[in-house]
C-alpha cells in the first residue's frame, strides 16, 4: 500500500535542500515547504501514536491553526 505522507515528506525535503543549494531568493518557497514538512510529520506522528478520535481531531485542528499563524508571522517579518 502506497503512503502519500511518506512520499510528500521526502519530496518536500528534496525541494528544501535543492532550494538552499541553488538559490537563496527562494526563501518564501522554502518556508512554505518547511511548514508543509513539519505539519505532515506531526500529522504522521499523531496518526501513529494517538488512537482516541476526539483527541486526534482536536490536535490536528491545533496543528493546522498553529502552522497558519506561524507562517503569517514569518511573512509579516519578511515583508
Amino acid at each position: 500500500m502506497f503512503n502519500t505522507n511518506w512520499f510528500l515528506l521526502r519530496l518536500v525535503t528534496f525541494f528544501i535542500l535543492g532550494g538552499v543549494l541553488l538559490d537563496l531568493e527562494m526563501l518564501i518557497f522554502l518556508i512554505g515547504f518547511l511548514f508543509l514538512h513539519v505539519s505532515l510529520g506531526l500529522k504522521t506522528i499523531l496518526n501513529d501514536y494517538i488512537h482516541i478520535k476526539k483527541i486526534k481531531i482536536i490536535l490536528l485542528i491545533l496543528i493546522r491553526i498553529s502552522s497558519i499563524e506561524i507562517s503569517r508571522y514569518i511573512l509579516e517579518l519578511l515583508l
